[in-house]
């Protein structure tokens, strides 16, 4: 199982908050590599930038990880998920919002038909849509994201931790739960 720390020297070795104190708040996160029928995969965009992501986010108070990922796979995708092997967990320090994110993933399949998502009006606002593609299109595309990140070209800050957290755990589904760097 992928287990990874990262701190903002990993993500952005430049950046001006690498000497910011203080304490960080929790927010605990829920991602999913979910499998259709036919084998593909689940990415989520937004109109707001040109990075897709896996689904999942937030988990709400009182839920297990395992639940906030059930619900947001039914918010983002509209669809009724099972939940397979978990894929691991990744921890970020995010300096600027003094945020430490702690990801879980599981590997999950699509159960019954696909459905409409029930989109939040923040999400309806930023054009929020799943896109279905085979995963190593996925992979490719995230990597390419990340060549993006690298360039300086991702302009969103909390994108940037996002973009490696998703390769992440899509290397690691893809060498068996083994991360490979």
């Amino acid at each position: 199982m992928l287990v990874r720390t990262f701190h903002e020297k990993d993500i952005y070795p430049n950046s001006a908050l690498l000497e910011k104190e203080g304490g960080f708040y929790v927010r605990r996160t829920g991602k999913a590599i979910l499998f259709d029928e036919a084998g593909n995969i689940a990415l989520v965009e937004r109109d707001t930038h040109p990075y897709a992501l896996l689904p999942g986010g937030g988990i709400d108070e009182g839920e297990t990880f395992e639940q906030g990922i059930l619900r947001e796979c039914l918010e983002e995708t509209g669809c009724v998920v099972e939940l397979g092997e978990k894929i691991g967990i990744v921890d970020d320090f995010r300096l600027r919002d003094m945020k430490h994110v702690v990801t879980h993933c599981y590997a999950a399949r699509v159960v019954g038909e696909k459905g409409e998502p029930r989109l939040t009006d923040d999400e309806k606002a930023t054009g929020l849509r799943v896109v279905w593609m085979p995963f190593e299109e996925a992979c490719s595309r995230v990597s390419a994201q990340l060549e993006d990140l690298r360039a300086g070209k991702v302009k969103f800050y909390n994108t940037g931790f996002n973009i490696h957290r998703d390769l992440l755990f899509l290397q690691a589904y893809k060498h068996g739960g083994v991360f490979k760097s």
